[in-house]
């Protein structure tokens, strides 16, 4: 605590009110222990418009006005009165002091500590007469001293409904101070304790409040310098965790270059091979060339100085010799052509898995939570999220709940939203069989909108609700799955599909095969295996349910295949090549509204429209539409498409005309690096697996970002999907796992 002199210096920023400035008159004091004057709370309840309850100037918190709401009945701050009884002594030699008795001003008082009051140089000689005050403690204000100033601030508290009454007693069952007047008047037969044994019961009470609220300020700073040490820790961590990265890519880097050298020798050993055969060839081509220079002069020469009888004479022989040379000159290029004949070719494989892994992973530490359910007890609810479950809990009488027969035939619910009631929102409601009702439904928009919520036709008290629609939360409930190849155990899972029973179906591209799971992660069934038969796969991707079927993407085989819910094979569709019905590496596919499957194929750097059966229908885009299409599904008119390539979303009309994209390459919001596959909630917004920046984000269908979530829970998202209650499914490519927000 400050000292007196210090006090006293900054004496009148005690005694002036933090609204008008100037000082309190009648000054009351509110629970957060913030004091004003009565007449400024007054003008701030006004000016508000809500009765019973007022808000604090100074901290901005809410409180309900005790009693029939009348502000006068907060209590009064005693020591700001001492404060302004004391004033006048640090104002005497300015402005003088006013008289107790005959009210007159002067600079030469004195102040009496027995009367509390102050006595001018003309009154003190009468005070000091009447033989009653013989005994009074009175000091001249020029002989005052700091402890005399604080002697005045310790002056007993008078009554304020008997004068000059000093307050003495606590009654126990008014909670209130009161005088040995009030005791013996307004509080009679009252249960009543001596003001200072009530101050120090009190006070007892406070300081061990106070001291538990040290102890556990002490804790809140070790954990302070906990942090300290973690932040340290985490500094040296990060420090060799890089070390490590630049080793291990050194290391990486460095086996490349030598394979880049060792095929670098074979080009050139195949290059010499070639060179030396070439020459070879070369001198056999001009030594024959010779010999046949000297025949066709033998032959010239015959020709020429032969008569006629003579060529004819040798006409076999001569007919041998042309037909030898048209023999000659059709197998002359045969050898050159294939010596020249030879070609690089990539390891396709490991070019696919560089494109979705990387050298490695960072596993920060995650601590969870589990979030506390947003809700009030029949007052409806401050928050709610947009495309999540808000929350109202209404408490109804017993005998409602004891007529309802049907959950919908005991409580509605009715959202108004700025342009009106919300028609498309279908409340969830849950009877907890204890008089209360939880009622859960999915907000679209931000901002404020009105939820009433009825029971057997009555509004529940306090309805309607305003609810403040904020931006929507992700939070991580449930994960399975780790690296391996065993039922249950998962490695570089890339597609997910839900199907009406909230089976999950999961495809691995490491161990080429689809798992089923129940909605809680606990393995059911598997089908698949690595090859290019009826029923396997290399490297399945994209996955979907439809008519009882799972339609899987075989990416390398270059195909489509059909299986039953059971994993039965059925169907296939596809083979390699760039007609019409053939594929080339389908990466990703969904189901349209017509029930056609929607197949992206990178390699023609088309989007293909199959029917169930498996005949093409049309395709989307023209040459240079896409540079890496990754995925497409049907929303509404709209075909979106994930354009891994170009880092962008491409939306096309039904009919396949382009109408906009959104998104460029980076890691802002809305910003992609390698986004993967798309899904829409049931509040219309869409997902975006942004792959390499680790997240997931989410938008209007214009293009316009809402909100992303996993920044620090995921590792190579790629595909996500939906239960029944909500929930939303994410693959983890480089974490081998399924998750699970809700």
């Amino acid at each position: 605590m400050m000292d007196i002199k210090t006090f006293l210096d900054n004496f009148h920023e005690h005694v002036c009110c933090p609204v008008c400035k100037t000082r309190f008159t009648n000054p009351k004091q509110l629970p957060c222990l913030h004091s004003f004057c009565l007449h400024c709370l007054q003008r701030i309840q006004q000016t508000s418009g809500i009765r019973g309850t007022i808000s604090c100037p100074e901290c901005r918190r809410n409180f309900t006005i005790p009693g029939n709401g009348d502000l006068n009945a907060f209590p009064t701050n005693f020591r700001v009165n001492s404060l302004l009884d004391a004033l006048p002594v640090t104002e005497c030699n300015t402005s003088g002091i006013k008289c107790g008795n005959c009210e007159k001003t002067s600079g030469e008082s004195a102040y009496c500590f027995t009367c509390c009051s102050f006595w001018c140089g003309d009154c003190l000689p009468l005070h000091n007469g009447l033989r009653s005050n013989k005994e009074h403690h009175v000091l001249a204000l020029k002989d005052f001293r700091d402890e005399d100033f604080e002697s005045i601030l310790k002056q007993p508290t008078l009554c304020g409904k008997h004068e000059k009454k000093k307050l003495k007693f606590f009654c126990q069952e008014c909670k209130i101070v009161i005088c040995n007047a009030c005791a013996l008047t307004d509080h009679e037969g009252h249960a009543k304790i001596l003001l200072e044994d009530a101050a120090k019961e009190r006070k007892s009470i406070v300081n061990a409040a106070i001291e538990s609220k040290k102890r556990r300020a002490q804790k809140v700073m070790t954990r302070t310098s906990k942090i300290d040490e973690y932040c340290v820790s985490i500094q040296k961590q990060a420090a060799r965790v890089k070390s490590e990265v630049q080793q291990f890519a050194d290391s990486f880097i460095a086996a490349i270059e030598a394979q880049k050298n060792h095929m670098f020798d074979e080009v050139e050993n195949k290059v010499r091979e070639s060179l030396q055969l070439l020459g070879e060839q070369r001198h056999e081509i001009e030594q024959d060339v010779k010999m046949q220079e000297t025949e066709i002069g033998k032959i010239e020469m015959i020709v020429k100085r032969s008569t006629n009888a003579q060529i004819i004479e040798l006409h076999e022989f001569l007919d041998k010799i042309v037909q030898e040379k048209a023999e000659e000159e059709d197998s002359g290029n045969s050898d050159i052509e294939h010596v020249m004949a030879f070609v690089f070719k990539g390891n396709e494989k490991l070019s696919d898995d560089l494109k979705f892994q990387h050298i490695g992973c960072f596993e920060p530490s995650i601590t969870k939570t589990i979030p506390k359910d947003s809700s009030a007890e029949g007052k409806g609810i401050r928050e709610g999220t947009v495309g999540l479950k808000a929350e109202i809990v209404v408490t109804t009488r017993n005998t409602h709940r004891q007529q309802c027969h049907q959950e919908s035939d005991c409580v509605t619910l009715e959202i108004e939203t700025r342009e009106g009631r919300d028609s498309a929102i279908k409340p969830q409601i849950q009877d907890n069989k204890d008089g209360t009702y939880k009622i859960n439904y999915f907000a679209k928009e931000i901002g404020t909108c009105q939820a009433s919520v009825k029971v057997n036709g009555e509004h529940v008290r306090g309805s309607p609700f305003e609810v403040l629609v904020k931006r929507r939360q992700f939070i991580p409930v449930l994960s399975f799955g780790e690296q391996g190849s065993g039922a249950g155990m998962l490695s570089k899972p890339w597609g997910v599909a839900v199907n009406d029973k909230d089976e999950i179906a999961v495809s691995e591209t490491g161990n080429h095969r689809v798992q089923i799971f129940t909605s809680n992660g606990t393995h059911l069934r598997s089908f698949g295996k690595n090859g290019n038969q009826q029923g396997e796969f290399n490297f399945p991707a994209g996955i979907a349910f439809h008519d009882n079927k799972i339609i899987v993407a075989d990416v390398r085989n270059h195909r489509v295949q059909l299986f039953s819910d059971e994993g039965h094979y059925l169907n296939q569709f596809g083979g390699k090549g760039s007609r019409d019905h053939q594929l080339q590496h389908p990466h990703s596919l969904s189901i349209d509204s017509d029930g056609n499957i929607i197949v992206a194929d990178h390699g023609s750097k088309l989007i293909k429209i199959f029917s169930l059966g498996g005949r093409f229908l049309r395709s989307i885009g023209t040459e240079g539409s896409f540079s890496f299409p990754i995925h497409c599904i049907q929303h509404d008119n709209y075909l979106i498409v994930s354009d891994r390539g170009d880092h962008c979303i491409k939306v096309f009309n039904r009919e396949g005309e382009f109408l906009y994209k959104f998104g460029n390459k980076g890691n802002g919001d809305g910003e992609f690096d390698q986004p993967c596959c798309l899904s829409v909630d049931r509040t219309g917004h869409l997902l975006v697996c942004d792959t390499l920046n680790d997240r997931v984000q989410v938008f209007k269908l214009s293009g316009e970002f809402v909100t992303k979530f996993g920044v620090r829970e995921l590792l190579r998202p790629l595909s996500t999907a939906f239960l029944s209650d909500g929930k939303i499914i994410v693959t983890e490519f480089n974490n081998h796992r399924v998750q699970i927000f809700e």
